[in-house]
């Protein structure tokens, strides 16, 4: 069952993810450090497409952490995730087991966050699919009439996650990192 989230409610929401960002240096968030030791920005799995087929590629979020100087969050690093819109929580339920989404295509350029649980993405024509635990974060830019196919995701039971559009379906600014997911502690598929 989806639910509308609005925006203003969202912000606080992701405020609250930031943290962890900063906390899972190269882990299951794949934040990568700088030469200096400090996180230079996120590295996030990214469902793409090419030639109408869907795959995992590695990117790397631009233009990175910054230091903040807004009140209540001076010094701590912050990442501009872009501009979103209706922006929905989906819960599935706990006493069913897990849920499998199918084949499907994205349905639409967003970002996805697992707040509880979690998920396994694969894909029907190529390899490489990935995990993403409880807090983890991937984005899925293979909308319909872009991948035959699409990719499958098998969401665990009692699992919430946020699916937050890009505004006007404009992807991030990004660097694509790896042709495939992200290294580090992702779960091999």
């Amino acid at each position: 069952m989806a639910h509308a989230l609005p925006l203003a409610m969202l912000l606080p929401l992701l405020l609250l993810l930031l943290p962890l960002l900063t906390l899972t240096q190269g882990s299951e968030l794949g934040t990568h450090q700088n030469a200096n030791g400090t996180t230079g920005s996120l590295l996030v799995n990214a469902i793409v497409s090419a030639n109408n087929i869907s795959f995992a590629e590695c990117w790397e979020i631009e233009p990175g952490f910054q230091i903040s100087t807004v009140g209540g969050t001076v010094g701590d690093q912050v990442l501009q995730l872009g501009n979103m819109t209706t922006a929905v929580m989906i819960v599935i339920p706990s006493d069913d087991g897990p849920n499998n989404g199918g084949l499907h295509n994205g349905a639409h350029s967003q970002w996805v966050f697992a707040l509880t649980g979690g998920a396994t993405v694969t894909f029907p024509e190529h390899s490489g699919g990935f995990s993403i635990p409880a807090g983890g974060i991937f984005i899925s830019t293979d909308i319909l009439g872009t991948s035959t196919l699409g990719h499958q995701t098998i969401w665990d039971a009692g699992t919430k996650f946020i699916q937050a559009p890009f505004a006007n379906g404009a992807v991030i600014n990004h660097t694509v990192v790896e042709s495939h997911r992200c290294a580090g502690n992702f779960n091999e598929h």
